[in-house]
């Protein structure tokens, strides 16, 4: 007797005969995940400098990482709300290749393009080569996994030492001797927990099995799940610094069903909606839906005890993911959002690849994985193409207003603010308070509300020029002479954003501006206006 109940043997997932880890692939199978590889590679790093910086990338380039080693440290602490992991990367990064937007960018998108090889590798433990290798392609071109291997944060870093963490954590129930998969799982889920502190779900989840399933080696179990809590302990004086409920306000104001909701959409369509300040459009995930939908019926209709097996475990985990903190949003404690909840996506992922990858339904299931990623390809090109599937192009926005020929004031998108003044780069300030004379106003408005944005404005300003990007209108509005214009009334022009934001630029002296807090470099400040920081900042 080994000291394993019937009930944890049952729930070990049992390795396929062609997913023995002493067995060697056949070539063929290294030459598909080498392509699969090197299209997730490709589709990250090609289309890393389309799109502009979002506000928490300015956050990350400007604040964070402009500095030295130290004053990263700092910021992190007064000024964010995730580990530090991350930054510190980001630090180094950033001094080798800069904080333009590829260059600080190409982190991400090579903890992304990594992940594609370890999905195949959960796959392959779970269920066999074939389910590994549908995991790889569909991580390779995700559009939500894409999205976040393109942007100046940690949730790339999250994604991947989650999935380790989910590869050794399977390695470790299949293992029949030895502490190397358990050490190896205590390393990569303290690294996923140092890259952002929603992963404790996935790991807390993966420790609990742990222990249940591994009676024999109990002791072995209990020191990994010890060494991931020490770590998790030593982050909490940083927890308690960084925690500001002005930081998550704005994700109490939508309900909880609508997150639970784009959740979903996002995870089968990427960011399409509210976070790029535009009407939420969830048809694109009609099709994965269904597709998806099809995957789970194969599985329950034809898998065998083994894929299921395989399916139920990354099942488990990502639904730990997403239920603990839902239940947690009920009891009062609301931080969901669906970016938070991406540790699930590469065990849904894991779901899904088994579901097409089933030995009793081959041609079927290969049908539905090669319509579900060219489906995917397909949209992430498209993005690309579609300035309305993007972030906001504040650095066009700054192009074509150039330096200023007197001082002016932009109103513009809440979120807009930090990257309109990373690109300008002229001392630009966000104002929110007081009476500003100044001669000239541009309003920075989606299309359709651009012909009313200046309806407000005293009568002495006239509409002078009208610049049209894809997806902005900017409209300068001029001054024969210097008119005072106080700041709620600039603030209530209709831009057709949610909530706008007032930016001075160009003025010789700052010396009457309220009390600033700088983002980094000396260039660049800002003012926390009243009502504090709107979503996405920082996070």
């Amino acid at each position: 007797m080994n000291g394993t109940s019937p009930a944890a043997e049952r729930a070990r997932p049992q390795p396929s005969h062609d997913g023995e880890r002493g067995d060697r692939a056949p070539a063929s199978i290294l030459w598909w995940l080498a392509g699969l590889t090197a299209l997730g590679v490709v589709v990250r790093f090609a289309s890393l400098g389309v799109q502009s910086y979002h506000h928490d990338e300015v956050i990350t380039a400007a604040r964070v990482v402009s500095g030295g080693f130290v004053h990263m440290l700092r910021e992190v602490k007064a000024s964010e709300s995730n580990p530090p992991l991350y930054y510190v990367l980001a630090w180094g990064w950033a001094k080798a290749f800069g904080t333009g937007e590829v260059g600080l960018r190409s982190l991400s998108a090579l903890f992304g393009a990594a992940t594609v090889p370890v999905a195949y590798l959960i796959g392959r433990e779970l269920a066999s080569r074939r389910a590994g290798l549908v995991a790889a392609a569909i991580v390779a071109v995700n559009p939500m996994l894409i999205w976040y291997s393109q942007e100046a944060r940690s949730y790339a870093l999250l994604i991947f030492f989650g999935a380790l963490s989910l590869l050794f954590f399977v390695r470790a129930l299949n293992s029949r001797g030895g502490g190397r998969d358990l050490a190896l799982w205590a390393v990569a889920s303290a690294a996923a927990l140092c890259s952002h502190y929603f992963a404790v779900f996935a790991v807390g989840a993966e420790a609990v099995w742990l222990l249940v399933a591994l009676r024999e080696r109990r002791r072995a179990a209990l020191a990994a799940i010890v060494a991931v809590g020490a770590v998790g302990v030593a982050l909490l004086p940083l927890v308690l610094a960084q925690i500001n409920p002005v930081h998550i306000e704005w994700i109490q104001n939508i309900p909880l069903s609508k997150r639970l909701l784009d959740t979903g959409a996002a995870f089968l369509a990427g960011e399409t909606g509210r976070v790029i300040a535009q009407p939420a459009r969830d048809g694109y995930a009609i099709v994965p839906a269904l597709l998806i939908g099809a995957a789970f019926v194969l599985l329950a209709r034809r898998g065998s005890d083994r894929e299921r097996r395989g399916a139920t475990l990354g099942a488990a985990v990502a639904l730990a993911v997403i239920l603990i903190p839902t239940i947690a949003a009920l009891a009062g404690k609301d931080y969901l959002v669906e970016r938070n909840l991406l540790p699930a996506l590469v065990p849904l992922a894991l779901v899904v690849a088994i579901g097409f990858a089933l030995g009793g339904a081959r041609r079927l299931g290969a049908l539905l994985a090669v319509l579900l990623c060219a489906y995917w390809l397909a949209f992430d090109i498209y993005v690309t193409q579609t300035p309305n599937l993007q972030r906001p192009e504040f650095g066009a926005v700054a192009e074509k207003m150039g330096p200023p020929r007197r001082p002016r004031i932009v109103v513009t998108w809440k979120l807009g603010t930090d990257p309109l003044e990373f690109y300008l780069r002229d001392g630009s300030q966000d104002i929110n308070a007081g009476r500003w004379p100044v001669k000239e106003i541009v309003v920075v408005a989606k299309q359709f509300a651009a012909a009313e944005a200046g309806t407000r404005l005293p009568r002495s300003f006239r509409a002078v020029e009208r610049t049209q990007l894809p997806r902005l209108t900017l409209t300068r509005y001029v001054s024969q002479r210097p008119i005072p214009v106080w700041f709620h009334t600039l603030r209530s022009l209709y831009t057709g954003f949610g909530r706008n934001a007032v930016v001075i630029d160009g003025l010789p002296s700052q010396a009457s501006l309220p009390r600033r807090v700088g983002l980094g470099g000396g260039a660049h400040t800002i003012a926390t206006p009243p009502g504090g920081v709107e979503e996405g900042a920082p996070r």
